[in-house]
């Protein structure tokens, strides 16, 4: 402290003097009492940060006592710190006089002030001071420790972090990766701007403090409460809940004051939340922030954000030390955009013909280098090499392009501002031309790798080439449907994943299983008695051979692959639902939707997954499928995928099969693991939030449900009179007309609502049709009687005269048409008596003056003149028939030509039926077969047609023998190719299908009849080898399958009736029960075919009991 003058006092200022007598206050009697008290509730207080006083011995520097006063404490206790060196001024002796410290009049203010204008209500005291490297013990003639910490604190809080990156030529605001807008986009001149987050370039070596160090300045002292730590960060200007996309090009980001609460270990961020205009941290409630706050999920509050380390500067750190950080990763960020651009660039430059290209030479001789190699005389290298070729070609042209493009930037450099030439790594030259090899065992060492490599024998090389192969093919495949052309309903979708689900569960305990199965086996069938015996039976023997180790890898190889499948599998499907589901995760759960039902503020990134309908009936306004379901289906889904990679078979008791092997199946990924309860836990998340805004939606609907659910009738009962004037019946259809027109605005065909796309076109159209219907309720009430009559006296007029219209589509239309035109004259005699009388009826109503509509007005005029506008209109039809007539001709030829067309291609087809001599095809022929058949009905018809309307033109029928013909060739093919279809689907069934469900009688007739058609299919095709050869086969089979029938008929005669399986059992010396899923292949493998007279005995047998 120093000794001054009054008048001028280099030292202390007004606010440092302030500063000390509010220590003096501060460190009253209370203080005191508290400080002689710290060390018996030492134990009790939480942990604080590194700078919390309670966690450091005392310093007998600090202790502050009078001359002549003595301590007397044990040697055990430690020094006990009475008052800080700050409060040393309180004494006499080192103090001057009192009329040197005045204090100022607003004294309070200039305490807030050194607090930097937080309330200490909300901030922790010891969450300003920053982190010093020095001795508790202060050497003479350096600063105390406390001292230097005030020093620090008051400096870096004068420093602004803004004006630090100024001036290293940083812009704040440009920190943050923006999204580019259209005028960037084309405009050519255009820089690029940062497209790469800050984040992934920080260094945390910079860092003076850990995660959990910074969150522990926030424990005041006698409190396990945390309260936030005070910082900057560097966060949007303005506010939006939800929030906006963080790289929107109008979002303005400026470093402001927060007040940190918590930190994510697996994003490495802070969750962060501005002061408000007091310089306080407070929850929605107005209350102080305590251990973080009380958070739902992962919705935010207003103001609040996650970001990372490199956007958020503590107080209690060195602003210095941050900016250079900022700095650093500005440029890392910047050099890393820069080699992307570039080599983008020599990528995308196109192979010009005229690039010099590697000598042949020189290329054969690394060739010959590599493949010379002992071990790689494999045949399967031949397409390594041929893609290593082509890899060495085109680095080599890569090259040429970078040497050319490098040549064009330094030349023209204004042309290409946005390019950096990469500065290239010094060439090492040695000094000799030789390098020196240390001496070492080699021989010895050869011989261990040998004795404990895999890689030893081609075979085992083989065996791991296969194992990689099939497992790289199942890593690249997924247990989701993850890309769909358009949203599906909830049902489809749960159909597609569960049928993907079955087809990877088949693909793995089948395909899978078996060609890892055949690989292994192939490639060590050859391997002599050694290391790699399949045949080893002791299992001792087999542990300690290399065999055993080979197989526990494929077996590694096979679980890392089913766990890269569930991984890739499960993140993909969460992607899936997280883009769909991004724009609702902040919807809090009394959400309110406004009165705009078309626009949606909740889009997907990519496309949306779901697809609904809004439903409005008597139980309310709910979706066609329940919202509760979308969870427990995709969350079934998920599970499943994961159970499909289950109950894999392990490969070692397959391929050592003399070994007694317990294990038989895969380890796979576990229901429960964290990584797929946080996963799971993420998914159920997105779709409840994603739940909110559909009922927030729905819940607007409400309104119409009245209107929705009544009966016209007795709508408008409720709302209208029964007998009212002209006027007011026509400001009823007004309004109604007019609700309609608001209606039709107001109410979208469909919206998107996160990942579901809710269809309204049902209930938008319902309801427009009662609004339309309404008012032509109230409209009829007007003009029924009216119109009414006369419809009734114009009925008749009006149907003539549509019908009329009516123009024919064919020349039979037309040949009615012109019958019934005939008579039209004598039907207008009949009707003109009730028109006219009509007529009369409507001059009563003019007397009132009543407006009608033009189309009412319309009707009256039409009715006077319907007899005279019919008999003109009969005129022109008949004009336009014969143009009609004409023209349907010209078409008759052109469909007859394309007709014999048609004819000669199925000649062709059925002329080409004569190649399919394989009888593993019969089902595909078989259907071809059939739609050549139904091709020929289908002419058949059309020929018969034809005939008919060259009748109605007065034209001679033209005879198609062709079709006749074609269909007598055509027809052995039909008989032979379906029945040997049949034939075996009914022997497979036979075969395998239960004994019960065997019809005997049907077998019989099936059998015969297959029998009889090859019998006619190889007399017909007499002249055609080929297939004469096939209906041979066939009937070969039959014949073959024909001494089985009596079996199968003594088989069915037993029944279920043990008593005569025990008694055949008995006589055939073979213990025979019958089952429910006995088949007859079953018996022929039983030998049954042995003893068909013993069975058909025991059969009658029982036929007689």
């Amino acid at each position: 402290m120093c000794h001054c003058e009054e008048e001028k006092c280099p030292y202390l200022t007004h606010e440092s003097c302030a500063y000390y007598i509010l220590l003096f206050f501060d460190f009253s009697s209370d203080s005191e009492k508290h400080m002689m008290d710290k060390k018996q509730t030492k134990d009790k207080n939480p942990p604080y940060g590194n700078n919390s006083s309670e966690s450091k011995r005392g310093i007998y520097s600090d202790l502050l006592i009078t001359s002549g006063q003595t301590t007397q404490q044990c040697y055990s206790d430690g020094p006990v710190t009475d008052q800080s060196l700050l409060a040393w001024a309180i004494y006499e002796y080192q103090s001057r006089k009192g009329a040197l410290f005045k204090s100022p009049p607003d004294l309070h203010c200039v305490k807030e002030k050194l607090w930097h204008g937080a309330s200490q209500n909300d901030f922790s005291s010891g969450s300003f001071a920053p982190k010093v490297q020095l001795p508790f013990v202060c050497p003479s003639g350096q600063a105390p420790r406390k001292l230097e910490i005030e020093r620090r604190r008051r400096e870096y809080q004068k420093l602004d972090i803004t004006t630090l990156l100024s001036e290293r030529g940083i812009d704040s605001n440009m920190l943050m990766p923006r999204h580019q807008t259209k005028s960037d986009e084309t405009d050519p001149e255009t820089l690029p701007g940062n497209e790469l987050p800050l984040e992934i370039f920080d260094n945390e070596e910079f860092d003076c403090r850990s995660p959990e160090e910074w969150l522990a300045l926030g424990y005041e002292q006698d409190s396990s409460d945390r309260k936030p730590v005070p910082a900057k960060a560097l966060l949007p200007t303005t506010d939006s809940i939800p929030p906006v996309d963080p790289k929107e090009p109008t979002l303005v980001y400026a470093w402001q004051s927060v007040g940190v609460l918590e930190y994510t270990l697996e994003k490495k961020q802070y969750l962060v939340q501005k002061v408000d205009s007091n310089g306080q941290v407070r929850d929605s409630e107005g209350k102080p922030i305590l251990n973080g706050g009380q958070r739902t999920g992962e919705v935010l509050q207003e103001g609040q954000y996650w970001v990372p380390r490199i956007r958020v500067l503590f107080c209690a750190e060195d602003p210095h030390v941050f900016a250079q950080r900022v700095q650093f990763a500005q440029s890392s960020r910047r050099n890393t955009e820069a080699s992307i651009l570039y080599h983008l660039s020599v990528d995308c430059m196109p192979v010009w013909s005229g690039t010099p290209t590697l000598d042949p030479s020189s290329l054969e001789r690394m060739k010959t280098y590599a493949i010379t190699t002992p071990g790689l005389h494999l045949t399967r290298l031949q397409g390594c090499v041929e893609q290593l070729d082509k890899e060495i070609h085109l680095e080599y042209s890569r090259t040429m392009n970078q040497t050319v493009f490098d040549k064009v930037v330094q030349d023209s450099p204004e042309e290409f501002p946005f390019i950096t030439i990469l500065k290239k790594d010094p060439e090492r030259r040695p000094e000799r031309g030789f390098e020196s090899i240390p001496k070492s065992p080699f021989e010895e060492n050869r011989t261990s790798f040998a004795f404990n490599s895999l890689l030893t024998k081609p075979e085992v090389i083989a065996v791991l080439s296969v194992v990689r192969e099939e497992c790289s093919r199942l890593a690249e495949m997924s247990l989701f449907h993850v890309t769909f052309t358009h949203p599906l309903q909830l049902q489809e979708f749960v159909s597609a994943q569960s049928q993907k689900h079955v087809l990877v569960q088949s693909f793995l305990q089948k395909t899978w299983f078996r060609t890892l199965c055949d690989g292994i086996l192939s490639s060590l069938r050859d391997v002599n008695c050694g290391w790699y015996d399949l045949s080893v039976s002791c299992w001792d023997v087999y542990r300690m051979s290399k065999l055993c180790r080979l197989m526990a890898l494929v077996r590694c190889i096979q679980q890392d692959s089913l766990r890269f499948l569930v991984q890739d599998s499960l993140n993909s499907l969460n992607r899936l639902l997280f883009d769909a589901c991004h724009s609702t995760m902040h919807c809090p759960q009394d959400l309110i939707w406004g009165s705009d039902l078309i626009n949606s503020p909740y889009k997907p990134k990519t496309n949306p997954v779901f697809s609904l309908d809004l439903v409005l009936d008597q139980t309310g306004v709910h979706y066609s499928t329940p919202l509760e379901s979308f969870e427990t289906s995709v969350i079934n889904l998920f599970d499943k995928g994961i159970l499909s990679t289950n109950n894999v078979p392990l490969l070692d008791k397959f391929i050592m099969k003399k070994l007694f092997i317990v294990e038989d199946v895969l380890c796979s990924v576990g229901l429960w693991e964290p990584e797929v309860s946080d996963l799971r836990e993420r998914i159920r998340l997105a779709l409840r939030q994603a739940i909110i805004p559909l009922t927030a939606y729905a819940r607007q609907y409400e309104r119409h449900l009245q209107l929705h659910n009544s009966d016209i009738d007795d709508f408008l009962e409720v709302h209208s009179q029964e007998t009212q004037s002209p006027h007011t019946m026509k400001q009823e259809v007004l309004e109604h007309l007019k609700e309609m027109d608001l209606l039709a605005q107001s109410i979208p065909s469909s919206i998107i609502i996160g990942p579901f796309v809710v269809s309204i076109e049902v209930v938008r159209q319902t309801l427009l049709k009662k609004r339309k219907a309404l008012a032509n309720a109230v409209l009829e009430r007007l003009v029924l009687w009216l119109r009414q009559r006369m419809q009734d006296a114009c009925k008749e007029c009006k149907a003539i005269s549509k019908q009329l219209f009516e123009k024919p589509s064919s020349i039979e239309e037309l040949s009615e048409q012109r019958e019934w035109m005939e008579g039209i004259p004598e039907q207008l005699k009949v009707h003109e008596e009730s028109l006219f009388k009509a007529l009369s009826d409507y001059d009563l109503v003019d007397e009132f003056f009543y407006c009608f509509s033009d189309e009412d007005v319309n009707e009256k005029w039409a009715a006077m003149f319907f007899p005279w506008k019919i008999l003109n209109q009969m005129e022109t039809v008949r004009e336009q028939h014969s143009e009609d007539e004409e023209r349907f001709h010209k078409i008759q030829l052109v469909d007859q030509n394309n007709f014999l067309e048609s004819l000669s291609e199925l000649q062709m087809v059925v002329a080409g039926l004569a190649a399919h001599t394989n009888v593993e095809r019969a089902h595909e022929v078989a259907n071809k077969v059939r739609r050549v058949s139904k091709q020929l009905k289908e002419c058949e018809e059309m020929a018969q047609l034809y005939n008919n309307r060259e009748r109605l033109f007065g034209k001679p029928p033209t005879t198609y023998t062709e079709l006749q013909r074609l269909n007598t060739e055509f027809q052995p093919f039909h008989d032979m190719w379906r029945m040997a279809s049949d034939w075996l689907l009914w022997h497979e069934s036979w075969l395998s299908d239960p004994l019960s469900a065997v019809n005997p009688e049907q077998l019989v007739q099936n059998v015969n009849d297959a029998y009889q058609t090859m019998q006619q299919c190889i007399q017909q095709f007499k002249d055609i080898p080929a297939c004469q050869a096939v209906a041979s086969e066939i009937q070969a089979k039959i014949e073959e399958f024909r001494p089985f029938i009596p079996l199968i008929r003594g088989l069915r005669k037993l029944g279920t009736r043990s008593h005569n399986w025990e008694l055949l059992s008995e006589r055939i010396n073979m213990d025979v029960r019958p089952k429910a899923n006995l088949t007859f292949s079953h018996c022929l493998e039983l030998g049954l075919q042995a003893h068909v007279e013993e069975i058909t005995r025991v059969a009658q047998e029982d036929g007689k009991e």
